[in-house]
C-alpha cells in the first residue's frame, strides 16, 4: 500500500476476542461507530485460510464484491469451493459490519483444528497457500485504495 499511489484511506486492523463475543470489533466500532457505514469495503481474512485440504467459503454482501473477490483468489489460482447468499447473515465480524449496514467481503476454510490445542503450525496450516491467500486479499485491496474516493 505505501508504495501503491492510493487515492484512498486503509485500515489494518488485528482483531482478538472473536472467541469471547467478538470483543476486539466491538471495542473498535464503539470507538469509531462512522467508518462501519464510511468504509468502502471491509475485507476479513477469515478462519483458518491457509488450512490444510480444507473448502474455503466466501460471502460478499454484494455482487459486485463477490466478482471483486473471485477475480482476486483466481489470479492466485485459488478455487472457490462454497458461496454464501450476499442477503444471508454473516459469521463472526462480518456480521456485526452487515448488521451495522457496511459492505463486506470474507473467504474463511474449515479446520479440523479450529480452536483446539492441535491447531498449531506447521501441522495445522498449509504457509504456502496461506501466502496464495494474502496475495489475492492484499492485491484486492491495493486495487481498492487506488480508486478514487
Amino acid at each position: 500500500m505505501a508504495a501503491g499511489n492510493v487515492k484512498r484511506d486503509a485500515y489494518f486492523l488485528a482483531l482478538s476476542g472473536h472467541e469471547l463475543g467478538l470483543l476486539g470489533i466491538d471495542a473498535y466500532i464503539e470507538r469509531r461507530p462512522d467508518l462501519v457505514k464510511r468504509a468502502h469495503v471491509w475485507v476479513f481474512y477469515g478462519s483458518d485460510i491457509g488450512a490444510p485440504r480444507q473448502p474455503n467459503l466466501v460471502h460478499a454482501s454484494s455482487g459486485a464484491l463477490e466478482g471483486w473477490l473471485l477475480r482476486a483468489m483466481k489470479q492466485e489460482s485459488l478455487n472457490v469451493d462454497a458461496k454464501v447468499r450476499h442477503d444471508a447473515p454473516a459469521r463472526g465480524e462480518a456480521g456485526l459490519i452487515q448488521r451495522a449496514g457496511g459492505w463486506f467481503v470474507t473467504v474463511a476454510c474449515g479446520s479440523e483444528a479450529f480452536h483446539n490445542v492441535a491447531d498449531r503450525w506447521p501441522e495445522a496450516i498449509d504457509v504456502g497457500l496461506l501466502a496464495r491467500y494474502a496475495r489475492a486479499l492484499a492485491n484486492g485491496a491495493l486495487e481498492f485504495a487506488q480508486q478514487a474516493g
